[in-house]
């Protein structure tokens, strides 16, 4: 009776087992696919991975272009893809020495060092004739093609932004485009800059490749066929036409690397259009740090003494302004002995020198009357809003052309009102310090807005979004003349007083009388609160000055003994001159 027991309960454990792994085949074949286990692995995607060599010429992923229609994040160039289980001794490999003007020897190293399909690693550049000589023998598993790749991440990385694999987001966002097969779970997605911003157009619709299918041990399965798979929709990828010049991204990088800027960057405006033309950040990062990306051009800082204008436009307009008044700028906003003895000055002077107790003393006069005239005023100039492109783009309600840009503040919104009432309070507000702050973007959009006449208007980034063939899907307008601008007679003081700091002698920017032309500017040095020797250190300006073509703003975040600030912008400056003048020829 105990043995028939055993018996039966042995066989419901064994039927329980081959139920279990009955289930279990179950689910693998036939339940769970696409999301096998806690970590949802796509069974069909990985059994065809395993059993696929495949060479990607295209990723499916749209590109940018820069304002003339040259490539920003990818390169396209001729390569010879080589399938190595493919070859044979029946190869012509002479004829490819001769079309590539390489020795057989080391065409056939390069082969056999392979495992999976690649490119032919080549010293010089495939010309499209040798690609044609190339395809013209016809070679099984030897194709020479047009392959893009994407850039290296250091040129312009702040605001073209990098891409990478996210199968959450993938799952969250695309999803119906998961289900479509159109994109896997290993297809790439910005993670920043306008990579992320532009992702909905940018994200692919299905690679193009070279694709032959192998057994266990590598060996082709179905003969020497190898399969090209390209997108069925001929208009894709899109495009993104962006408003910068490559020409002049390229001479702000260098610039910035030439001074070893270490923390900060500079943004460049063309101010008719009030498009972007240059946008650099530093440090940049790569693709250990992607996570860490901070595009300071678009995050605020600590202005300084570039905050002055804000105060000095409102002193005007509320005509305060008197011209046989002079302040002790001898002394500082604490009423003591100031480290930079400038004397007695009057309004001009104290702007173009820079000093702290004119504008201080202004500030109070002010506020007596007016407590919140400052905000007024920095919100009259942009500073205090999101100065890059905004606006409705089919189903996005706040489609924007710059990630994660931030506002401008007066005050920390965590303390109280009465902490900015004291007159100490109300003087460090006025020249830029204690909780003021403003993005740089917002500060060079500023200059643009003065040297224009007034009329504030949003940065475009883009131009357009276009198909493959070049028709246009989405066009991007000027949003310009929203905010209340300042009167004429004030935005022409504002420029002589700008002119003034750099053509006065004793002005702070004096350094740029060298250039060719006229600049118009102000400096800025802002203590950071990280030591008694670290500063933002700041030019903002336009150029030339007697017909403003470009506002340039550069800053220097670990300034600390040397000024690199103004010896930058000159640099860029000049260059931008010489990039504008050849391209007008």
């Amino acid at each position: 009776m105990l043995s028939r027991k055993r018996t039966i309960a042995a066989g419901v454990i064994i039927l329980l087992f081959i139920f279990g792994l009955i289930y279990r085949l179950a689910d693998i074949q036939l339940i769970s696919t696409k999301s096998f286990s806690k970590n949802n692995v796509n069974l069909i995607e990985e059994s065809v991975n395993q059993r696929t060599h495949r060479f990607t010429i295209n990723d499916g992923r749209g590109y940018f272009l820069d304002r003339n229609g040259e490539l920003l994040s990818t390169d396209v160039k001729p390569q010879i893809v080589v399938f190595p289980n493919l070859y044979t001794r029946d190869w012509p490999v002479d004829a490819i020495s001769e079309i590539l003007q390489l020795p057989s020897q080391r065409i056939e190293n390069m082969i056999f060092s392979m495992e999976k399909p690649a490119a032919l690693l080549l010293l010089k550049e495939l010309t499209l004739q040798q690609m044609n000589q190339i395809n013209e023998l016809e070679i099984p598993g030897l194709y020479a093609q047009l392959v893009t790749k994407r850039k290296p991440l250091p040129f312009a990385n702040h605001i073209i932004g990098a891409v990478g694999e996210d199968p959450d987001l993938i799952k969250q966002k695309y999803k119906d485009k998961l289900e479509k097969g159109t994109v896997s779970t290993s297809t790439k997605t910005g993670k920043n800059g306008m990579q992320y911003t532009f992702d909905p157009f940018l994200i692919s619709e299905g690679e193009t490749q070279f694709i032959y299918h192998v057994d266990r041990q590598g060996n082709p399965l179905f003969g020497l066929d190898v399969k090209y798979r390209a997108q069925t929709n001929p208009l894709y990828p899109l495009h993104v036409k962006t408003t910068i010049d490559k020409r002049m991204q390229e001479a702000v990088e260098k610039y910035l690397s030439n001074h070893q800027v270490e923390a900060g960057g500079a943004v460049l405006l063309d101010i008719e259009s009030n498009e972007l033309l240059a946008l650099a950040s530093r440090p940049v990062f790569n693709s250990e740090t992607i996570y860490e990306h901070e595009n300071k051009m678009t995050t605020h800082q600590i202005p300084g003494s570039i905050f002055k204008i804000v105060t000095a436009a409102a002193a005007i307009e509320k005509n305060k302004i008197q011209n046989d008044k002079l302040y002790d700028c001898n002394l500082n906003i604490y009423g003591k002995e100031d480290e930079r003895k400038l004397g007695m000055l009057n309004f001009e002077q104290s702007f173009s020198q820079s000093c702290n107790k004119t504008f201080g003393d202004l500030a109070n006069e002010m506020a007596a009357e007016d407590n919140n005239f400052i905000e007024e005023y920095a919100s009259k100039l942009g500073l205090l809003d999101l100065n890059g492109w905004r606006g409705q783009v089919y189903h996005f309600d706040n489609f924007s052309h710059f990630y994660q840009e931030e506002r401008g503040q007066i005050r920390n919104p965590n303390k109280k009102i009465r902490d900015y009432q004291s007159r100490l309070a109300i003087s460090q507000t006025a020249i830029g310090q204690l909780d003021v702050k403003m993005t740089p973007l917002a500060a060079a959009n500023m200059m643009a807005t003065i040297a224009r006449g007034g009329t504030w208007s949003e940065v475009k980034a883009a131009k357009s979004v276009n198909f493959a063939n070049g028709t246009e899907l989405v066009e991007f307008k000027e949003h310009k003349g929203k905010k209340e601008s300042l009167s004429p007679y004030t935005i022409m003081r504002l420029q002589s007083l700008l002119v003034n700091t750099v053509k006065d002698e004793n002005g702070t920017g004096h350094t740029l009388q060298s250039l060719p032309f006229q600049v118009a500017g102000k400096t800025g040095t802002a203590q950071k609160g990280e030591g008694a020797n670290v500063y933002n250190k700041w030019f903002a300006g336009y150029f030339p000055a007697d017909n403003p073509k470009f506002a340039l703003v550069v800053v220097d975040m670990k300034y600390d003994t040397e000024n690199r600030t103004t010896s930058v912008y000159a640099d860029i400056a000049k260059a931008v001159m010489e990039i504008s003048d050849s391209q007008q020829e």
